[in-house]
């Protein structure tokens, strides 16, 4: 029995001891002590981004480039269709126009353009929809409110609010908006 009692304390000695050691090496010299395949994936892994490149570790993320007079625009998925929007979070939902509704597969009456707006362009009406799908990247969100406003009212497609809040986070870091879901 007292052999099995000192080989168990020496193990527990040892399973204390090891760690500390091989971490003041480490600290002395990072590199030296890890193989050559693990430095090179060090390296890499402390290199700067590319912007744009595909991070999997990154998960559901988007980022989104300022252009030059300090928008995002940016290309989306809307029902599976590429469009250009602009991220608005002045908008309270996503505005889009009613040809852009009819080829998304949403159909309007013109009776459903009974909702008051004002708009940067001034005061329109509006019809109430839902856009089953849009994704950015790797993120994807369903089921998103949207404002469809008539053709001449609206040229841009407004990614607003009604999209932005239904993620977990939303950010601007320097030059980029980071879409976090």
């Amino acid at each position: 029995m007292e052999k099995y009692l000192a080989l168990a304390g020496l193990m527990l000695a040892s399973a204390i001891a090891v760690p500390k050691i091989l971490d003041s090496r480490l600290e002395e010299d990072p590199q030296a002590q890890r193989p050559a395949v693990q430095q090179q994936q060090t390296a890499r892994a402390e290199t700067p981004k590319n912007k744009g490149s595909f991070n999997p570790l990154d998960g559901r993320k988007a980022r989104i480039a300022m252009d030059s007079r300090g928008h995002f625009l940016t290309q989306a998925k809307m029902n599976g269709r590429s469009e250009e929007v602009l991220v608005d979070t002045g908008a309270t939902y996503v505005a889009i126009n009613q040809s852009l509704a009819r080829r998304l597969g949403i159909r309007l009456k013109d009776s459903d353009f009974k909702y008051k707006v004002r708009t940067a362009n001034g005061i329109t009406y509006a019809a109430a929809a839902v856009i089953d799908e849009i994704r950015i990247g790797r993120v994807r969100v369903q089921n998103v409110q949207a404002s469809v406003s008539r053709d001449e009212s609206l040229n841009t497609v407004l990614l607003g609010m009604s999209f932005l809040k239904k993620l977990k986070k939303f950010e601007i870091s320097g030059d980029e908006l980071i879409l976090i879901q």
